[in-house]
């Protein structure tokens, strides 16, 4: 950092400081740095030796700081940390949108005044518990956002003795984490919280997702070794609308519970190699369901007959598949508008009932990288309700379709069609 910038009284933009040490950069000269704006990174802070060091700094008179990044070097070896008390004396001002703190390593990760920020990251902390202040915050606007990511001693949000204790969660609204492998504790009821992930921690207490009443949004992610879910999972999320389940190696099964989502809006399954059918039952309480996406799931070959009661369902997304036919719960599925069927290399045909009298909303049907596809039924052509076919990577069907082909007649009635000559 170049000598004497903490005169410079009327800068607005310093996005990064460097602690160097006694006769390096030091914070003390940011003390009057008052004008600075928007985004300000404080790196090795693991070079501050007392908290008035960090007192110095006067973050909170820069009102017009909006992201706050705060570094501690992870890898430092020390017989003590005072990584606590510095962060108590970084106090920025209350209009802080972000911070982030990485390569913390107190016990206690939450100052007395993180209920003033409104998102918070943390990275590569070495933090047992999320431990914020139990006053009530209601007279404070609160933590909206949380993001845990690489936390690896991380056992819980709160101590086993304040379990049930709100604190400064009363009011998060999102919530993530990201590779805590030894996150073990029960999620706290958190009333206002609308978004959860959970991606890469293998030791979750599942079923302490169902406290999570408000929840709109999951998402889980990545989990080794986990062959089903628990059924009380599920439960009480009676307004959750969207369900994100990928990269799930091991995962054999959904639970029942999944019919309790009366709500549920968008389903996503992405990677489950060992999924090999839906839930009946699970299925049948799923009557808002609008979107339905089957990513990389191969073999998933049936739909099973609880789909029936996707009464509602408009968009269904199948990419990869190892079935030899389209699944014949499909042609169930009355409000459906739009179909996708990419990476069904062992489809052959497309079958009868194929816009015989089925399907009667779709307008928009896609095929791709279907190789051994070569024909479409008769019945095509009476799908008046069908606006656009779009055929890509076919190599039998594809040249089949140009104007011309022997498939041309049954098509040429749709009004846009996509026929992508790379087959």
């Amino acid at each position: 950092m170049p000598s004497g910038i903490g005169k410079l009284t009327c800068l607005r933009t310093l996005s990064m400081v460097v602690l160097s040490g006694k006769k390096g950069f030091r914070l003390s000269e940011l003390r009057d740095l008052n004008m600075l704006r928007g985004e300000l990174s404080i790196e090795h802070l693991e070079r501050i030796k007392d908290k008035k060091d960090a007192e110095e700094a006067c973050l909170i008179k820069k009102q017009s700081l909006r992201e706050l990044r705060l570094h501690w070097h992870f890898k430092r070896m020390l017989q003590r940390y005072n990584d606590e008390e510095v962060l108590e004396a970084l106090k920025p001002c209350p209009n802080l949108q972000l911070l982030s703190i990485q390569g913390f390593k107190g016990s206690s990760l939450f100052p007395s005044w993180i209920s003033t920020v409104t998102e918070v990251l943390v990275r590569n902390s070495a933090t047992e518990y999320i431990v914020g202040p139990q006053e009530s915050t209601a007279t404070t606007p609160g933590v909206k956002k949380l993001t845990l990511q690489i936390m690896p001693n991380l056992k819980g949000m709160l101590r086993r003795e304040v379990q049930g204790t709100l604190g400064v969660f009363s009011q998060l609204q999102s919530l993530s984490f990201f590779n805590c492998p030894t996150l073990t504790l029960p999620l706290p009821h958190m009333p206002s919280l609308k978004e959860l992930c959970v991606d890469s921690c293998p030791n979750m207490a599942w079923a302490s997702i169902s406290n999570l009443t408000s929840l709109n949004s999951l998402r889980i992610e990545d989990i080794e070794g986990l062959s089903c879910f628990p059924e009380e999972m599920l439960q009480n999320l009676s307004l959750l609308e969207s369900l994100g389940i990928s990269d799930m190696k091991d995962l054999q099964a959904l639970p029942r519970s999944l019919a309790s989502l009366t709500a549920l809006k968008m389903l996503a399954i992405v990677e489950c190699p060992k999924l090999e059918s839906l839930p009946e039952e699970g299925l049948r309480g799923l009557a808002s369901l609008q979107e339905l996406s089957l990513f990389g799931c191969y073999n998933l070959v049936s739909l099973s007959m609880g789909t029936k009661a996707l009464k509602s369902l408009t968009h269904l997304s199948i990419d990869g598949s190892n079935a030899t036919a389209l699944p014949e719960e499909v042609k169930h599925f009355p409000a459906l508008q739009k179909l996708e069927l990419i990476d069904f290399h062992n489809l052959t045909s497309l079958p009868d009932w194929f816009g015989g009298g089925h399907l009667t909303s779709l307008q928009d049907l896609t095929l791709w990288s279907c190789p051994k596809l070569e024909t479409l039924p008769s019945s095509i052509q009476m799908m008046k309700t069908l606006q656009s076919l779009t055929i890509r990577y076919c190599s039998l069907l594809g040249p089949r379709c140009e104007r011309g082909g022997e498939e041309w007649h049954k098509i040429k009635h749709i009004p846009n069609l996509e026929l992508i000559a790379e087959y």
